[in-house]
């Protein structure tokens, strides 16, 4: 009866080489090298939400090709991710590291972003900590660091799969999946029930009202139902919109979005500013489309918009 190794935690960077044993399991621990990172803010409530925004968030960041992206919160903010699965498994292999060996696989932005010192990872190169991100250096552009020691690491609950090794499923994936795929099929189920239900409840709705007044039912209601959805599509592009183009802007340092609040058809944006001057420019920027009108005062930009 064989037994899974406990798993040693291992870092590795792009540049460097590792001694491995050939049937050793790794908690690996990817250098910055590896993947990119930014830490934003972002008006959304949240970390569901924010998913949504990866993509977009590093179009201008990263080369073309296919990414898979990950975030988590950090305080009142988000620390995003993207990187290339088959790059970073190609790379490992090269490496001499098998898709069998990996445990867990963690950024070196989770693991040491609350490192007192830089730490060398090599002769020549150290991580060290620039505005809340993780970094690779030279050893020359910091003054004192120490050695990366792994033995006692306590690691984060941040853990990525690659997608070449996770079709290797275990019966405890196996059962996830069927059950993700048992509620998906009923919400789907669900879904047309409830649409049949409407449909039938149109079709035998009293028309009454219209044979008194001699009108053509069914005209009537495609009608009314055609200005509804019509209405809410205009509404939606505009609030989508407008979203696009506050997480677009190009905000300086301490410059926030503070509020952003959506009552009665009303969208009410708050941004923390540095300048009246400043102010002028954001509010020209998203007062392209009319607003109901703009104020600016005690560094807060208010604009406020009709849906």
């Amino acid at each position: 009866m064989g037994f899974r190794k406990t798993a040693l935690p291992l870092f590795v960077d792009v540049h460097t080489s590792v001694n491995l044993q050939k049937d050793q399991i790794f908690d690996l621990i990817l250098s910055p090298s590896f993947y990119w990172v930014k830490h934003v803010s972002i008006p959304v409530k949240s970390l569901h939400e924010a998913k949504k925004f990866l993509p977009s968030l590093f179009e201008d960041t990263v080369p073309k090709g296919k990414y898979s992206y990950y975030a988590y919160k950090d305080e009142d903010t988000y620390i995003i991710f993207a990187y290339d699965d088959k790059k970073i498994l190609d790379i490992l292999a090269q490496k001499g590291i098998d898709s069998e060996q990996i445990n867990n696989v963690y950024f070196s932005q989770s693991e040491f972003q609350d490192s007192e010192q830089a730490l060398s990872i090599d002769d020549t190169s150290v991580l060290d900590i620039e505005n809340n991100i993780v970094v690779k250096l030279p050893k020359d552009f910091v003054n004192t660091f120490e050695p990366l020691q792994l033995n006692d690491h306590h690691f984060s609950e941040h853990t990525i799969a690659l997608a070449k090794y996770a079709h290797i499923a275990t019966t405890k994936s196996l059962i996830q999946f069927a059950l993700f795929m048992g509620a998906l099929i009923s919400i789907f189920a669900l879904d047309w029930i409830v649409s049949e239900a409407k449909i039938s409840e149109f079709d035998d709705a009293p028309v009454k009202l219209y044979t008194e007044h001699n009108l053509p039912a069914t005209k009537i209601q495609n009608e009314v139902i055609l200005e509804t959805l019509q209405s809410r599509y205009h509404n939606q592009i505009l609030l989508r919109q407008k979203t696009g183009e506050v997480l677009n802007l190009k905000l300086e340092k301490n410059e926030y979005v503070s509020l952003y609040d959506l009552k009665d058809k009303k969208l009410t944006i708050e941004l923390k500013l540095a300048s009246s001057k400043r102010a002028t420019h954001i509010s020209k920027v998203l007062q392209k489309n009319k607003g109901l009108g703009d104020q600016y005062r005690n560094g807060v930009l208010r604009l406020e918009f009709e849906l």
